[in-house]
């Protein structure tokens, strides 16, 4: 037998039972959790948590790498049912009926005229709470609790971190991104900021807390603590949309050619006489944006998955580089989501959009799959509305009249009307 052959043979048995110790190894250190996870890639990551490390195998077209991740920190959270009823048992019995599975216990500061407002920052999954009238500046996040069932969460929220490659949603470029897993943990994060009032010599303490979702707050209290019950949205809300208004802050979008006016702007103030009109009705609407801010494409989306919504309409104004394309249309991918066809849905616009709106119709537009990012990810049925070119002198001259723009509105809105009539969502 050739000696190259049996130099070959010899150095993968080393290999292949090096492999073998290195796993046995691992498993004398901890219970190991194995599971895998298949991405539209048709890659397959398997990942094997021992202790408080993960490893992260990614494998494709044959080939393999490992990688390793360790936690920032032990889970400092110590879950015991005791630890709950224990709590429960403090709080005042009216205070307890009105709190549900979730929720928060923020200990009270000292200070005679202590008060407590909140924010919720829908797009951000945050809270902002102010805390007024403290006599110190002695706050801390161990003065935060979160409640889920039977498990009791302190101090800061920690994570392992997870190692995964995606496509960019900008440049559609693989990339290694790092995720955090924070468990089953209700925060993903608190900041805390206190200010002094040089006059009356007290502090005001501003906490961001970031949440696990999307949830409604409600702001108890008793003579010891703050409690804010969390509540999801489906929880509250049998109709639910997501408006959004394409780009915004330093995304403007397509630019006329007079440099006068931006889609970011003509988006949102559409949105905003939308918004007008569903505050009139049962409808529980989120929006991406209501002011001139920079939010990226991915947030939006998880806007409306967290939400769990029945329809998603984003507005937006086409462009081309020539000046002749003009007209409205709306965009849709060939899916379905909760019993309703978002072609359906792309019909329905461009119906309601033609009674109303004197702009040229072209209809709707099946895109490709992984074309459009709001389309691509959304998981409830979604439209994508191009109301006129920003690059054409006549949908420009309709589009900046504002008896125009309150016409869209309306169209969008009877859309809304409609889908909820003639294309009722199913769980």
């Amino acid at each position: 037998m050739d000696i190259t052959l049996l130099k070959k043979a010899a150095l993968h048995s080393v290999l292949l039972m090096v492999s073998v110790i290195f796993l046995s190894i691992i498993t004398d250190i901890a219970p190991l959790l194995l599971y895998r996870e298949v991405d539209d890639m048709n890659m397959s990551k398997d990942l094997i948590v021992a202790d408080n490390m993960v490893y992260s195998s990614y494998k494709k077209a044959g080939a393999a790498t490992l990688s390793l991740s360790l936690d920032v920190a032990e889970n400092t959270a110590d879950i015991r049912l005791s630890d709950v009823e224990a709590i429960k048992k403090k709080i005042e019995t009216e205070v307890l009926q009105k709190l549900g599975n979730e929720f928060l216990v923020i200990s009270k500061p000292k200070g005679e005229s202590v008060g407590l407002t909140l924010e919720n920052i829908y797009i951000d999954k945050t809270i902002k709470i102010y805390i007024t009238g403290m006599a110190d500046n002695n706050i801390s996040s161990n003065m935060i609790l979160r409640i889920r069932g039977d498990e009791l969460f302190a101090g800061e929220p920690q994570y392992t971190e997870i190692v995964s490659l995606e496509l960019d949603e900008d440049d559609q470029t693989l990339k290694e991104l790092v995720r955090k897993d924070y468990g089953r943990d209700l925060s993903h994060g608190i900041a805390i900021k206190t200010f002094e009032d040089t006059d009356s010599k007290l502090y005001t303490a501003q906490l961001d807390i970031t949440l696990s979702s999307v949830y409604e707050c409600f702001v108890y209290e008793d003579e010891d603590n703050y409690y804010i019950d969390l509540k999801k949205p489906s929880e509250l809300y049998d109709k639910i949309v997501v408006i959004d208004a394409g780009h915004g802050g330093k995304d403007g979008g397509a630019v006329s050619r007079n440099n006068r006016y931006c889609e970011k702007d003509l988006n949102l103030d559409i949105l905003l006489r939308l918004k007008d009109l569903l505050e009139k009705t049962d409808i529980k609407a989120y929006y991406t944006r209501t002011t001139d801010q920079t939010v990226y494409l991915r947030p939006r989306v998880e806007l409306v998955n967290a939400v769990d919504a029945d329809y998603f309409i984003s507005i937006h104004i086409n462009a081309n580089k020539k000046s002749s394309p003009n007209g409205m249309e709306v965009l849709y991918y060939d899916n379905e989501f909760k019993g309703v066809k978002s072609k359906d849905l792309a019909i329905l616009f461009s119906k309601e959009l033609e009674k109303t709106v004197t702009l040229r119709q072209k209809g709707i537009v099946n895109r490709t799959p992984e074309d459009l990012y709001i389309l691509d990810h959304s998981l409830v049925p979604t439209v994508l509305l191009e109301l006129g070119y920003i690059s054409n002198e006549k949908d420009l001259d309709y589009l900046t009249r504002e008896e125009n723009r309150q016409r869209i509105a309306n169209a969008i809105f009877n859309g809304i009307l409609r889908a909820y009539n003639e294309l009722p969502v199913t769980d």
